[in-house]
């Protein structure tokens, strides 16, 4: 049986419980991605009809499955479907098996979306621009993964004042200052005669990772959050850096902020950067906070005696590993305060100089 399905969870959701209410088994069952937008249609095959009620979908099947349908792997349907039918035919627990493969495949696609719907979030750029007398933001920005449906609410919360819209190339958002609407995309960075499209970020001069503070943007810039934020947009400021030399790694770390890595953790981290850096080709690698200094530096790093050394890396000419700005601001003793900020500033500049070197320059 071939069934048509739209790369959003509501229709993906109908779709599944239609089948289970027939009870289709996923081996009789051929998935295709259907229309870009879900208006509700259904399959009258598949509209639940019948003796038997639909059944209701477990909420943590559902949280992964509204991930993982904005995948472009074209087998994402039918993994779903095949775990669903599992977990409803007596395998209630199989999300907590991480050695099951399908499990497990189904949560890297997860963590690929997360990821991408991160770098958007913070990678975006809205430029002003004329429409109609109206002043209206405009972006393009060309992600992964499908991930427009969930970004848009998370930028709606950041502009709210704002009325804009954000093309890819598989759809676009709208918020009007009142409503949220999603419509085609677009294929070329183009959105409109007034507008100056964002078709990605430039290669950047240097990749920032560990514990780099929140991030959020004003016009077309990229600004740090809270007090950490406003120390290290200092800090960079003075020493020449502007936000348009940097980017932040979108690799996950450790939640604590003290402790060594384990080596699960560090090998993870390193599997991330690699493929990070690959892609991002940074001239220089700065890590903030002791865990990124293990992971950029080797396991015997630390902090108070490692730090400020500029060396080449596997992954970049340059790499140096400093403070993170909320182990400076931690420290009560003001002198220690103090002297933690100067070096902290001292190696941001030492990375900005070395910036300007011919070894730089020939990357």
């Amino acid at each position: 049986m071939r069934v048509s399905v739209a790369p959003e969870l509501s229709s993906f959701r109908e779709v599944a419980r239609g089948l289970l209410v027939r009870g289709m088994p996923p081996d009789r069952v051929e998935f295709e991605q259907g229309q870009e937008s879900w208006t509700e249609w259904m399959d009258p095959l598949l509209s639940g009809g019948g003796a038997r009620a639909a059944p209701a979908l477990p909420a943590d099947f559902l949280s992964l499955a509204e991930k993982v349908v904005c995948h472009r792997d074209a087998e994402r349907f039918a993994l779903l479907y095949r775990v669903l039918w599992r977990l409803t035919h007596g395998e209630r627990r199989l999300l907590e098996k991480d050695a099951d493969r399908d499990v497990q495949r189904l949560r890297r696609m997860e963590r690929a979306v997360r990821r991408d719907l991160r770098e958007l979030v913070i990678r975006v750029r809205f430029r002003r621009a004329a429409s109609d007398g109206e002043a209206r933001h405009v972006a393009w920005y060309r992600p992964e993964h499908r991930v427009v449906r969930l970004a848009a609410p998370f930028l709606v919360g950041r502009f709210p004042s704002l009325h804009w819209s954000l093309f890819t190339p598989d759809a676009s958002a709208h918020w009007d200052r009142a409503r949220l609407s999603f419509g085609a995309g677009l294929a070329f960075p183009e959105p409109g005669p007034a507008a100056s499209p964002d078709a990605g970020p430039a290669r950047p001069r240097v990749l920032l990772l560990g514990d780099v503070p929140g991030t959020r943007e004003e016009g077309d810039a990229a600004c740090f959050v809270g007090p950490s934020g406003r120390l290290l947009e200092l800090v960079l400021s003075r020493a020449g850096l502007r936000t348009s030399d940097l980017r932040v790694s979108r690799a996950r770390w450790p939640g604590r902020r003290s402790g060594a890595l384990t080596w699960p953790e560090a090998r993870a981290l390193r599997e991330e950067l690699s493929s990070e850096a690959a892609q991002v080709r940074p001239r220089l690698l700065l890590a903030l906070g002791s865990a990124a200094g293990q992971v950029l530096l080797g396991p015997g790093f630390r902090l108070d005696v490692g730090r400020g050394r500029l060396v080449p890396s596997e992954w970049a000419p340059g790499a140096l590993a400093t403070f993170a700005p909320w182990d400076v601001l931690r420290r009560q003793d003001p002198r220690e305060r103090a002297e933690a900020r100067i070096h902290f500033e001292a190696d941001v500049r030492a990375a900005a100089q070395w910036l300007k070197s011919p070894e730089a320059l020939g990357s």
